[in-house]
């Protein structure tokens, strides 16, 4: 059954960004609308299968990983949880304390389009949670560095000179602004480079399996096979 699009179904309202959170922490679930009151807070789930159930209108799921809390943990969980979500129409923008790169490669490879750890400002979520929604990719400095080791193996293929220069810069820590003074382009335009490169990596991930990963990245094979699916039927 083809996934419903919440983004063309439901009624829009330019202004401002229907957002859905997922998260067992209740200070984030009440948090958010007081924190980012130019984002319309259509709903708090303690888990994904309470926001696939209700099926709110909502242009961005923000996704915590680790969901239970102090009852009972949920089936679904991690990347699981992010392609269920990602498969019921909606983008995905995981908000979490995780920190293992085989996690996170895994939410991308599930389809999320973007990661934002809970430890950064608010500022860097609102600016995540705008670039996902329109369609773009975002993405840790951490896992840029993995993006350069793939386009150094030649994992990605089809990166121009100048994404791969971006790519270089980024991937060291140099601002967007630096990278364009250095290569005599704006930092809008350096920016816009990146921003072709994660789409590319991204693309790259979900069309590798976790142990394609696991040997062409170098991520931690116990960590990755934890949080895949197990098949319907299976304990």
């Amino acid at each position: 059954m083809t996934a419903t699009d919440h983004r063309t179904t439901c009624p829009s309202d330019d202004t401002r960004l229907r957002v859905a959170t997922v998260d067992d922490d209740t200070v984030i679930r009440d948090g958010l609308p007081l924190l980012m009151p130019y984002l319309d807070v259509i709903g708090a789930f303690n888990d994904a299968e309470s926001l696939l159930t209700a099926a709110p209108c909502a242009d961005l799921v923000f996704i915590d990983l680790k969901l239970g809390g102090t009852g009972r943990a949920p089936r679904l969980q991690g990347p699981h949880a992010v392609r269920a979500v990602v498969q019921a129409g909606y983008r995905a923008l995981v908000y979490t304390n995780e920190v293992r790169r085989a996690i996170l490669v895994s939410c991308l490879s599930a389809g999320a389009g973007g990661i934002v750890h809970k430890a950064e400002p608010v500022d860097a979520l609102a600016e995540a949670a705008r670039a996902v929604a329109q369609g773009r990719i975002v993405i840790t400095q951490e896992l840029t560095g993995l993006a350069e080791l793939a386009e150094r193996r030649h994992l990605l293929p089809g990166l121009s000179p100048r994404e791969r220069e971006v790519l270089a810069g980024r991937a060291r820590g140099e601002s967007f602004p630096s990278i364009g003074r250095r290569l005599h382009i704006s930092a809008q335009t350096a920016a816009g480079y990146m921003d072709g490169v994660k789409a590319k990596f991204a693309d790259y991930l979900r069309h590798h399996s976790p142990a394609d990963l696991e040997h062409y990245l170098g991520l931690e094979p116990a960590d990755l096979a934890d949080w895949q699916p197990k098949p319907p039927g299976r304990s």
